[in-house]
């Protein structure tokens, strides 16, 4: 019984001696291996390929994109209420009978004295220019023109501005017309892309 119990013991020591050797070399490992007199040995990066952009692509140019332009409705004016049309031909009749006639018929009353004035003046200076008196006549006669090319210059701005009158007299009205929204007007606008076609 003592000679089994003695081996029993002797058995164990030398487990435990076994078991301890391993140990204390697989903890002395590490320091060993990862001292600071350890030199690490460098890995190179990979190489990185730089692919370069052919030739046709660097030298591309854009295509532009065509991109059709909006339209947006035009709302449709409405004349004021009561009010009515100027007719064009019948002021420029008022003007050729009485200068300024038709300025007034077209709602400008000041513009139409101020071609009465400058008509009924430029008369005026055109025929005191243009009347005969009496003088002494070398050719024959005893009576003269007053002032002739005076005369005759004053009646050429007078009839100027005669047919002006008559002339602003027809514009005033469509622009009255336009101005309170009176004038009709056609707007056409063709759409984008449209084609004409004619058949036979």
């Amino acid at each position: 019984m003592k000679d089994t119990l003695e081996r029993m013991k002797s058995n164990l020591a030398l487990s435990l001696v076994l078991f301890l050797i391993p140990g204390t070399v697989l903890w002395a490992a590490p320091s060993f291996w990862g001292g600071a007199n350890v030199t690490p040995t460098l890995v190179p990066p990979p190489p990185v390929e730089q692919t370069e952009e052919p030739p046709a692509v660097q030298t591309v140019t854009p295509t532009p994109v065509p991109v059709q332009p909006i339209q947006f409705p035009t709302a449709t004016p409405t004349p004021l209420p009561g009010l009515k049309s100027k007719d064009a031909t019948t002021a420029a009749l008022l003007s050729t009978f009485i200068p300024g006639a038709g300025q007034v018929y077209d709602d400008d009353p000041l513009r139409g004295v101020v071609f009465a004035g400058l008509f009924g003046v430029g008369l005026w200076q055109t025929i005191d220019n243009l009347q005969l008196v009496s003088g002494n006549n070398p050719e024959g006669g005893n009576t003269v023109v007053k002032n002739e090319d005076a005369g005759e210059l004053i009646g050429l701005a007078t009839l100027a501005v005669y047919g002006f009158c008559i002339q602003d007299a027809s514009n005033g009205a469509n622009d009255y017309n336009r101005r309170n929204n009176l004038s009709l007007t056609f707007q056409m606008k063709p759409r984008s892309g449209a084609q004409l076609a004619l058949r036979f």
